[in-house]
C-alpha cells in the first residue's frame, strides 16, 4: 500500500538497516527485540551490497540507520556513508537512544540529513548532552528530532497466535509495515518489519524453534525478475507467520521500563499472550478504518494506506 512505480523504480516512504542487533538499554517491548539478540555488528559493505542492488528497482525516501543501538557500531560513520553512495534514499536518518550520542565526531554529524532520539524514562541523556546535540546539529546542518517516550505498544508474544482473523487483521491493520514502511533490509534479504529478521533467536532464547525467517521474506539477490516479485512480495495481502508473535498496532500501552536479567535471560518468566494484551478497541477501529480504505479505494481507483 502507498506505492507507486515511476520510471519502473517502486517508490517507497523507508527502508531500515541494522548497524546493531542489540542495544545498551533492555526496553520491554522493544519490537526489534533487542534485549534477547546476540552481539551483532553490521558494517558497511553489507549495506553497499544489498542497498545498491535493491536502488536498481526500488527508490525510498529516507534510509533509516538504526538498531538495537546503532551508536554501538564503531563504523557508524562508513555506514553512513554508504547509506548515502547507495543511492536508495533521498535522506539518511538514524534513530538512536542518544546516550552515546556526545561521543560520534564531527564526521559523524556532516553524513546524517536527521538524527531522530528517543528519551526513556530512567534511561535519558542528560539535559547539557542534550543542549550539546543541538549545537552539533545546529553547525552541521543537521535536522535533531528529540521525543520523550513514556511508553511503548506491547508487540511481541511469548505464546503464538493461533491463524484465524484476528491475527489477519493484526497484519493487515499494522502501521509499521504498510503506513511507516520500516522495511528492513538484513543479511541479503528485506523484510516488511523487523519481526522476522530477529524471531527466530528470540524463539531461541525461549528454548522454542520451528520459524523460518526466508518463509516472510524476499531473497535480494535470488530474485530473477527484482523490479516484479519485489512489487509482488511488497503488495502481498497474506499475513506473515511471524504476524503469529506480534500483536502489531493493536496491542495495549504499558509504560516504558527496563527488562529485569530474569526477563531478558527468560521471556517466559514475563508471560505476553494475545489474550490479555490485544486491545479490543483499538482492534475494531483499526480493522474499520481498513474496510473503509478499501472500499474508497476500490471506487476512487486510487491507492490508500
Amino acid at each position: 500500500m502507498l506505492y507507486r512505480i515511476e520510471s519502473g523504480i517502486i517508490r517507497t516512504r523507508a527502508v531500515e538497516f541494522a548497524a546493531a542487533d542489540h542495544c545498551n538499554l533492555r526496553c520491554a517491548g522493544c519490537s526489534h527485540m533487542s534485549p534477547f539478540l546476540r552481539p551483532r555488528l553490521s558494517d558497511e559493505d553489507e549495506l553497499a551490497r544489498d542497498m545498491g542492488l535493491l536502488a536498481t528497482v526500488m527508490h525510498a525516501d529516507q534510509i533509516r540507520i538504526l538498531g538495537g543501538e546503532p551508536l554501538l557500531n564503531p563504523r557508524i560513520v562508513a555506514i553512513l556513508k554508504a547509506a548515502r553512495a547507495s543511492g536508495i534514499a533521498e535522506r539518511v536518518v538514524l534513530t538512536t537512544n542518544g546516550l552515546l550520542l556526545h561521543t560520534m565526531s564531527e564526521e559523524f554529524w556532516t553524513n546524517v540529513d536527521e538524527v531522530r532520539v528517543s528519551l526513556y524514562p530512567g534511561a535519558r541523556m542528560k539535559e547539557g548532552l542534550v543542549n550539546q546535540a543541538r549545537k552539533r546539529a545546529d553547525e552541521s546542518g543537521t535536522k535533531l528530532a528529540i521525543s520523550e517516550i513514556p511508553s511503548f505498544r506491547i508487540s511481541m508474544v511469548t505464546e503464538p497466535h493461533p491463524r484465524d482473523p484476528i491475527t489477519t487483521m493484526i497484519y493487515r491493520t499494522c502501521k509499521i509495515a504498510h503506513l511507516y514502511h520500516c522495511h528492513m533490509v538484513h543479511a541479503g534479504w528485506l523484510y516488511k518489519c523487523s519481526c522476522p529478521a530477529y524471531l527466530e533467536e528470540f524463539l531461541g532464547s525461549m528454548g522454542a524453534s520451528g520459524y523460518q525467517a526466508d518463509c516472510d521474506g524476499f531473497d535480494i539477490h535470488g530474485a530473477t525478475d527484482l523490479r516484479k516479485q519485489l512489487s509482488e512480495y511488497l503488495l502481498g495481502n497474506r499475513p506473515l507467520e511471524a504476524c503469529r508473535y506480534c500483536l502489531g498496532f493493536v496491542g495495549n500501552q504499558q509504560d516504558h521500563h527496563q527488562l529485569t536479567a530474569k526477563e531478558v535471560r527468560d521471556p517466559r518468566s514475563r508471560p505476553v499472550t494475545r489474550k490479555s494484551n490485544l486491545n479490543l478497541h483499538t482492534l475494531i477501529t483499526e480493522s474499520s478504518r481498513y474496510f473503509f480504505r478499501r472500499a474508497k479505494e476500490t471506487l476512487t481507483g486510487k491507492a490508500r494506506w
